[in-house]
Order: C-alpha cells, then sequence, then structure tokens
C-alpha cells in the first residue's frame, strides 16, 4: 500500500556571486557590496569561496 506523502523539495542551491549577479541580472559588484555590507548573509562550504541564496537577495531586492 502506498501513500501519497508529498515531496520534500530540493533545497536551494548555493551561487557564487558572479553565478547570482549573472542569474538576477544585476551588476556582480551590487552583489558584492550587499553581502560586505551584511544586507544578504553568505555561506562558506569547505573553502573560502563565498555563496549566497538567489531568493535571499531577491527578497531584498523586493524590501528596496
Amino acid at each position: 500500500m502506498m501513500t501519497d506523502k508529498p515531496r520534500p523539495e530540493p533545497p536551494e542551491p548555493y551561487l557564487t556571486f558572479r553565478q547570482a549577479a549573472t542569474a538576477l541580472n544585476v551588476p556582480y559588484f551590487k552583489i558584492q557590496r550587499a553581502a560586505k555590507l551584511g544586507l544578504i548573509p553568505i555561506y562558506k562550504l569547505l573553502n573560502s569561496r563565498s555563496y549566497v541564496k538567489a531568493s535571499e537577495i531577491k527578497e531584498l531586492m523586493r524590501s528596496n
């Protein structure tokens, strides 16, 4: 007997600043500046490269 459990949504991917800028069509330096000012959270995964989530940038863009 199978139950119809909803599948969990896959986690949102982490993007580099450049990937996020390209995906959201905003200048790279604006992503970099927002992260430096603490307006968007940054994530560091196993190395020193910084990552962001597109949804958090979109949220910031909607709030301004």
